[in-house]
């Protein structure tokens, strides 16, 4: 029997929970932060490469794409499993002590550390784009695969390079659309092909001696100029009798197939962190939402072993179905905000009997003026919001994003300015220049709305540095005020020991810019200055950086938590 005092106990428990969790929501989350003290950092500068190229005895072995396994795995059965599992999903496990990823066969900080002009945007990789416009083209076969045609050719200087076009009635949207991605996903820090927008002419096209047609189940023959002729025959011939197609370089090496959402490569010793917890992975559900990048699938990734440098990079690649050229072609209404197969909309909208309105409603990417502008597909920034993206398949590292990752992508985000996206649509080459305007006032609105989404879930303060006895940093808030919008923010500053001992309060005053500084006194060993920042109609957001003295006697940073 229960007595009428522990009836009392456990309501006021049940009402304290309740009102906890409001609170949780109402605040956007934001925990109580956890106590100060620890020795949390070695007294080390951060790690800013890994060492994950050492090379490779047995090269490892090539893996094919069982696309029918794939999807049942990924729509159906991975659900099912992750339905019945205790699931956590722990901090990111790549990163360095400032939370950030560090250079690896991975990833490559570009625009997030030291950025980039637009210039360098606009170019890329390109070696087209570095050497001018090809002058021949030596075929050496047709590509395999895929619904569109596509050739095979040498360059002038010998470099292998697959053509692809896009599809019939559809001209400059696939084509476009890869370069755009390509471009900016290059400038944050991934690994890309090279590929580049060509426009050329018949008399370009040279057919090589030792030209051959494989069919799709690998048979060979010699290619003939009728052959060449046939596959010209398929495609769209701009006004001035010249064909527009998109040149990918081939990777270096030898493909030995994608990158599998979970788990590692066995057969590789220099893949050592569960893929699903890799941040850079997590990481592209911002940058692939920002694209409206859907077709996100182990087939649109390669692992590459070089046998000359010995071990495997890892790369994105085919973008053509960005910038919603998936949802366009395949009329896909439903393209970033459902999956291909989604059971959480088909039984919403069976249960409501259709009448329930769907988040895809209205965003059929239409332009302002009623038509339809040259190469857009279904591209819009009305509809879209930054945590309710959906790919057309799922992704597992996408379930394990946190707000961390998030932030981190965002970073990078926010760091491109109008100049890179108008550089990156310009590499595209489009024809109309309503359609180049409309891409890139679309990815600066989407750009505003990821970026305000991700900042506001935890601490944007960063790039921290010691100047003296002062501790420097950045407010992002104030920094990317053009992203997202005018914001104020109060910031405060304590000093703890590694015990958790109070030391002092620190004066934070404004330097210049973004930039402010927390005078911190003289620093003589472990150190942790916790800030807190609220931002205006926000709440509170708590973070600790560490600091400890060098061996050079020099205050550092050694490490950041966010809260």
């Amino acid at each position: 029997m229960v007595s009428p005092m522990m009836t009392t106990r456990l309501h006021s428990i049940c009402m304290s929970i309740a009102l906890c969790v409001g609170l949780l929501i109402a605040s956007g989350c934001a925990a109580t932060p956890p106590p100060v003290g620890g020795l949390r950092f070695a007294n080390r500068l951060p790690v800013w490469l890994v060492n994950d190229q050492a090379q490779l005895i047995v090269p490892p072995a090539a893996r094919g794409f069982p696309k029918l396994k794939y999807y049942f795995d990924r729509f159906f059965y991975r659900p099912v499993v992750r339905s019945m599992e205790v699931r956590s999903s722990p901090h990111a496990q790549n990163v360095n002590s400032l939370d950030e990823v560090p250079n690896s066969t991975w990833f490559t900080n570009r625009i997030g550390r030291g950025g980039l002009s637009a210039e360098e945007v606009r170019i890329g990789l390109s070696q087209v784009a570095r050497l001018g416009k090809p002058q021949r083209l030596r075929v050496t076969g047709t590509k395999v695969g895929g619904k569109s045609p596509g050739l095979l050719y040498l360059d002038e200087q010998g470099a292998k390079y697959i053509l692809k076009f896009d599809e019939t009635g559809q001209p400059e949207m696939e084509t476009g659309a890869d370069i755009v991605a390509q471009r900016l996903l290059w400038a944050a820090g991934f690994n890309v092909p090279d590929d580049n927008v060509i426009i050329f002419r018949r008399e370009q096209l040279v057919l090589a001696d030792d030209a051959k047609i494989r069919d799709t189940f690998g048979n060979k023959r010699p290619m003939t100029n009728a052959d060449l002729e046939a596959t010209l025959a398929l495609l769209e011939v701009q006004a001035d009798g010249s064909y527009r197609g998109l040149a990918s370089r081939f990777l270096p090496g030898f493909p030995i197939g994608g990158i599998a959402p979970e788990g590692t490569r066995s057969d590789d010793p220099n893949d050592v962190v569960p893929h699903q917890h890799r941040r850079e992975l997590r990481g592209q559900y911002v940058f692939f939402s920002w694209l409206n990048h859907t077709d996100v699938k182990q087939d649109n990734t390669l692992d590459m072993y070089d046998p000359k440098a010995g071990y495997v990079t890892h790369y994105l690649v085919d973008f053509g179905k960005a910038l919603g050229s998936l949802g366009w072609i395949e009329s896909r209404e439903e393209d970033g905000f459902a999956y291909s197969m989604d059971v959480k909309y088909i039984v919403t909208s069976l249960l409501t009997l259709g009448v329930w309105r769907r988040p895809w409603e209205g965003a059929d990417g239409a332009q302002p003026s009623g038509e339809r502008y040259l190469g857009v597909g279904r591209f819009e920034s009305k509809e879209f919001t930054a945590d309710g993206w959906k790919p057309a398949y799922p992704w597992e590292p996408f379930n394990h994003i946190d707000r961390f990752d998030g932030f981190w992508a965002a970073k990078i985000v926010a760091r491109f300015r109008p100049e890179h996206i108008r550089a990156a649509v310009m590499a595209a080459q489009y024809s109309s220049k309503k359609t180049s305007d409309y891409i890139v006032r679309t990815l600066i609105e989407r750009q505003s709305i990821v970026v305000r989404h991700w900042f506001a879930n935890v601490s944007a303060l960063d790039e921290f540095s010691m100047d003296g006895d002062k501790l420097c940093f950045s407010d992002l808030n104030t920094q990317h005020q053009s992203v997202v919008g005018p914001t104020e923010t109060a910031i405060t500053a304590s000093l703890y020991g590694h015990t958790g001992r109070l030391r002092g309060r620190a004066v934070v005053a404004h330097s210049a810019g973004a930039r402010f500084c927390a005078d911190v006194g003289e620093i003589a060993d472990y150190t942790i200055v916790r800030f807190r920042s609220k931002v205006a109609g926000a709440g509170t957001r708590t973070m600790d950086v560490h600091l400890n003295v060098g061996a050079s006697a020099v205050p550092q940073v050694i490490g950041l938590e966010r809260h």
